[in-house]
């Protein structure tokens, strides 16, 4: 037999996407709780499905459409069993637990009235909050919300006083995606049923960590998405007590949902069919049946068990570093560390930590209320699977611990843009160019408090970035920046250094992508959402064109 340390290597071979160098460094993924790696097995199988079983499901009689089918239902059966549902049929597919959460918003929803009451609680990601927002702008639905102890766990005393006689539904996460949180949600169930109240779980983040027992745990609804389990992306499930979902009227029309069609009158489809409009993402359901396959090979205490290791490592070693403020510290977590280093922007640390090959999630990760709750404008989170190893651990709270350190101001922000580029290119290493970049976010001057408005605000998912632009008597334009991380900050004096003091056709001429592909950042001007700064110069280019 195996000892632990040899069976947590061999699982951690197969997962190919370890292997690879970010940034020139060997990676360390510790963004889990975002979405979780690949085991090769469930890569094979969707490329299998492609390859030897791709047809549509359930509506042809020839041999490659019968094989389709047995491997789609046949991986509905492996989530029932894995769950322990009661039947198959109260499993229904769905894109994730975004969508499942829709589904019942928008179907069971229906039936509720002005003045019923929903209980949500301070810790829900968006997903579990927006719906609810919604439904309660179509019909009067009032939200409560369960609030929040100073360690991250729920005040269950006033749970109970928010139950009435007027509440029809507790829609509360199983784990917390921004503390780690683990909720007592068989206790929410077993309080809310006293209430005569129905129970929604969002298990998105429990599943990859815990075991969960539908029969045992009692709620009425519970959702998961595969992509944090080890499976595809684009595929979860929702399930639903069996006599809930046959009460409930389909949420989309299409094919598949339905028994007849005519003119006149539609006859829906049985149970979990008629949830299911449209072809469904077949492959992704295979995969997804794989990797909860997997994991059952597994003494999943023993993972759990590795997990927590992980997460006590961290939060003893990163507890010794200067300014480092851990967020949530309720006593049941899943392996999953928020924090906050004083003087340090989150998406700052996020950067530095990737220039290291070191992956983490930096913002307010889908869940502004908690942020609001907080007094926070967002964290960086480090969220550990059992892939991940002690020394990447190490590695992690080493990397964490010399971003701390102070260093000295080497570039001039007033610099020429060629001078500036020159003094940059030469410097190399992650301690060194980056820093560098900080460090002129340090020394720039920045916009004065009463220019940071929203009239200037440029928003990003993860930074503020802000923008005003003038026009010279002589014509050409200036343009004056800030951002609330020192990275986005000491980046916009590049761009200021770049466009200040030009025509609108020399701003129009001038390849600011190319200025930061010189500089190997061009990372940094990608579509996403998260820091404004793409945003800030395609601005630019806007007004200088509309300028001419």
């Amino acid at each position: 037999m195996r000892d632990s340390k040899t069976l947590l290597q061999d699982i951690r071979k197969q997962f190919p996407i370890l292997n690879q160098k970010v940034n020139g460094n060997s990676l360390t993924y510790l963004d889990n709780a975002a979405t979780t790696q690949k085991p090769q097995c469930v890569i094979d199988s969707v490329s299998e499905y492609y390859q030897q079983s791709n047809a549509n499901v359930h509506r042809a009689s020839h041999a490659l459409s019968a094989d389709a089918t047995l491997l789609f239902e046949s991986a509905r059966s492996t989530v029932a069993r894995y769950l322990n549902a009661r039947s198959e049929k109260e499993i229904i597919w769905t894109r994730g637990t975004t969508e499942g959460i829709n589904l019942v918003a928008n179907s069971w929803g229906q039936q509720l009235k002005a003045g019923d009451e929903i209980i949500l609680s301070t810790l829900e990601h968006h997903a579990n909050i927006v719906p609810w927002q919604m439904l309660a702008q179509r019909n009067g639905v009032v939200l409560k919300i369960i609030p929040l102890l100073d360690n991250g766990e729920l005040d269950l005393e006033q749970f109970e006083k928010l139950l009435s006689n007027k509440t029809r539904l507790v829609a509360v996460t199983h784990a917390s995606n921004a503390l780690g949180t683990i909720n007592p949600v068989k206790r929410i169930v077993e309080l809310a049923h006293q209430a005569g109240a129905l129970v929604l779980i969002d298990g998105a983040q429990a599943l990859p960590h815990l075991k969960v027992d539908l029969q045992d745990l009692d709620a009425d609804f519970y959702l998961f998405s595969g992509h944090k389990v080890f499976a595809p992306t684009g595929i979860g499930a929702l399930y639903g007590k069996e006599e809930l979902l046959a009460a409930m009227p389909p949420w989309q029309g299409g094919g598949e949902m339905i028994k007849h069609v005519s003119f006149d009158q539609t006859t829906y489809n049985d149970l979990p069919f008629k949830f299911e409009a449209g072809t469904p993402n077949i492959s992704a359901t295979i995969g997804l049946a794989t990797a909860l396959n997997w994991l059952s090979s597994f003494d999943r205490s023993l993972l759990e068990q590795h997990e927590q290791h992980l997460l006590k490592t961290a939060i003893d070693g990163c507890s010794q570093i200067k300014g480092f403020n851990r967020i949530g510290s309720a006593s049941e977590c899943v392996s999953l560390l928020s924090f906050t280093l004083t003087d340090q922007h989150q998406q700052d640390i996020g950067l530095l930590l990737d220039q290291q090959g070191i992956a983490v999630r930096t913002g307010h990760h889908c869940a502004m209320p908690l942020m609001q709750r907080l007094g926070l404008p967002g964290t960086t989170r480090a969220s550990f699977a059992f892939y991940n190893t002690e020394a990447e651990v190490n590695h992690f709270i080493q990397t964490l611990d010399s971003i701390t350190r102070p260093t000295t101001v080497a570039v001039e922000s007033n610099s020429s843009p060629e001078s500036l580029i020159d003094k940059l290119k030469v410097i190399s290493g992650w301690n060194a160019r980056y820093r560098e970049i900080m460090l002129l976010g340090k020394s720039a001057k920045g916009l004065p408090q009463q220019l940071k408005t929203d009239e200037h605000l440029v928003k990003g998912c993860e930074s503020n970035t802000w923008l005003v632009i003038n026009k010279e008597p002589n014509g050409t334009l200036t343009f004056a920046t800030d951002s609330d991380a020192r990275i986005i900050r000491g980046l916009l004096v590049l761009v200021e250094t770049a466009f200040n003091h030009k025509t609108a056709d020399q701003i129009c001429a001038f390849d600011v992508d190319g200025l930061f592909k010189q500089l190997e950042l061009d990372r940094h001007l990608s579509p996403s959402r998260g820091n404004g700064l793409r945003a800030v110069i395609d601005k630019i280019y806007q007004f200088a064109q509309q300028a001419n």
